[in-house]
């Protein structure tokens, strides 16, 4: 074959072979070998771009997977009373290995250009390769216990997510009204019917785009008394400049501190004031009966004009309130049929949940975990747990989006402790 092909012309027949001519079969060789190299490398070099093209997002894909894995695994500890467990992705490598065979034949005139067929196979195989760092230590603790920030709040609604979804999930009073507390001993705790009322005035009026949240530049004072002029010096108006701010004179000669910033506002539009649902609303959160923007602050209690006070809750809590929608035994029948979708909870709230009532055995119409002994091909995200498949439906469209707005939260408000994203690395020639 081309190998025994190659021998000879290197080496020659001893019969034919003729004076000079080692030195052109040499050559022949060499050419030879060339040529096959080429062919060799060619097939790496498309199969680098195989690589890439083809497991780039399988590769994305797979990171994916393991996020919603880890996250979906972390809520069904919370209801097994256990602690949760948090990784990250460090980086992503891929392990190459090649082998080539080649066979055929070749005819090499004394032009040393070879000619002829050349048949083969190659074999590549790679190993793709993630690096989990687990998380832990007081930041992630902080992350996770600590008041979900409003402009997080204002991020997921201004990612088409509904304002009474995130709303529902992540405050635990806006303005007077509050919703539920989220206790294990205690289960999700009603503490205003109110709530659920005002989650159905702002999908209506959201439908009716009457309403929306979004980050806007508009003025902001700090001062909470007037300053006096005598403390508006120069070396103060320079100060001022350089936080991009302005002390604001005012009637009586004295001045605000007042800056442009971007901050998450609660706006109503023209037609909220005649509105009925809008009236409503405005009534309830205390806000001046007039269309207008209202600034959102973490605060306790309602504040004196165009403000609306929000108290969120944390991560943890939130993801504990989630853990009440794993089914607590395999063949869990599931949901009340009255009680398994958003605006029914929220009915239910706004109908006369009374003060001190436990919603906890309602979760699960909002979002559900089965389980069993065995996972159904119709899971769309799955972990094994102490003996037991837990999964969520992949037709059970209200879970997936509470769990994409969950993972989507959960991005916005944990670091990275080394402040960088995973690094994938792929072989391409």
């Amino acid at each position: 074959m081309l190998r025994e092909g190659l021998h000879k012309i290197a080496h020659g027949d001893r019969s034919t072979r003729s004076p000079g001519s080692h030195y052109i079969s040499q050559m022949h060789y060499r050419a030879a070998c060339f040529a096959i190299t080429l062919l060799a490398c060619s097939g790496c070099a498309q199969w680098g771009g195989r690589v890439l093209e083809d497991n780039h997002t399988a590769f994305n894909t797979a990171v994916s997977d393991s996020m919603d894995s880890q996250m979906l695994l972390n809520v069904v500890r919370l209801s097994h009373d256990a602690p949760t467990q948090w990784m990250t992705v460090s980086a992503i490598n891929v392990n190459t290995s090649v082998s080539v065979g080649v066979n055929g034949a070749a005819t090499i005139p004394s032009s040393g250009i070879v000619s002829g067929a050349v048949g083969g196979a190659s074999n590549f195989v790679y190993t793709p390769n993630i690096t989990y760092i687990p998380r832990q230590g007081e930041q992630l603790a902080r992350e996770l216990m600590s008041p979900i920030p409003v402009a997080s709040i204002e991020s997921l609604v201004s990612s088409s997510w509904p304002i009474s979804w995130v709303m529902f999930l992540t405050c635990e009073q806006v303005q007077g009204v509050s919703s539920f507390d989220v206790t294990r001993g205690f289960g999700v705790t009603v503490r205003d019917a109110r709530f659920g009322r005002l989650m159905q005035l702002l999908d209506e009026l959201q439908a009716k785009e009457l309403v929306s949240l979004s980050l806007s530049s508009m003025p902001v004072t700090w001062n909470l008394t007037p300053i006096a002029a005598s403390q508006v010096t120069l070396d103060a108006i320079v100060d001022a400049k350089a936080d991009r701010a302005t002390l604001r004179p005012l009637a009586d000669g004295t001045y605000d501190y007042v800056s442009i910033e971007h901050t998450p506002v609660l706006t109503g539009y023209p037609g909220i004031e005649t509105d009925p649902a809008g009236t409503e609303l405005l009534t309830m959160l205390e806000l001046p009966m007039v269309a207008g923007s209202s600034r959102m602050v973490s605060v306790e209690s309602p504040v004196p004009g165009n403000r609306v006070g929000v108290r969120t809750r944390s991560l943890s809590a939130l993801l504990r309130l989630m853990s009440f929608g794993v089914d607590r035994t395999a063949h869990d029948p599931g949901p009340d049929p009255d009680m398994d979708s958003p605006r029914e909870l929220w009915s239910r709230l706004a109908s006369g949940a009374n003060a001190g009532a436990d919603l906890s055995s309602h979760v699960n119409g909002v979002f559900r975990v089965h389980r069993g002994e065995s996972v159904p091909s119709t899971a769309c995200v799955k972990v094994f747990y102490r003996g037991e498949w837990y999964w969520i439906d992949t037709n059970d469209q209200t879970s997936k989006q509470v769990f994409a707005l969950m993972r989507d939260l959960f991005d916005l408000q944990v670091k990275n402790d080394a402040q960088q994203t995973p690094v994938l690395t792929i072989p391409v020639g």
